[in-house]
């Protein structure tokens, strides 16, 4: 009985401590896809930059972090980019996420090139 419930709680552990590995702004935009509006979205995220895309127009957030160097790791930057999309009616209805690390640039603009 003991061995199944440390692996029951081990188990349970490692799913909660994995949610901090995601970062809160693709949990947010998870959770309201079709249903928030553009508004409800800048007001939660912060500015959004209009750019072209494959589709029309989406919309760019960017959220920029320093990496200090430490013990041979250089020194960077993250760089998480979001890109989303909306309808006609101004409703969240697909985004991306990607991250990128650049080394040695401190201010990478943009976050990659297209």
């Amino acid at each position: 009985m003991k061995p199944i419930f440390l692996l029951l709680v081990t188990l349970v552990s490692l799913l909660c401590g994995c949610v901090l590995l995601i970062p809160w702004e693709c949990r947010y935009l998870k959770a309201v896809q079709g249903r928030a509006t553009f508004t409800e979205v800048q007001q939660k995220l912060g500015t959004l930059a209009q750019v072209g895309g494959p589709n029309g127009i989406t919309w760019l957030y960017e959220v920029r972090e320093e990496q200090p160097s430490h013990r041979g790791t250089p020194t960077g930057f993250w760089c998480d980019e979001y890109r989303l999309a909306f309808d006609e009616k101004g409703l969240l209805r697909d985004w991306t996420h990607r991250s990128f690390f650049h080394k040695g640039e401190l201010q990478p603009e943009p976050c990659q090139d297209e």
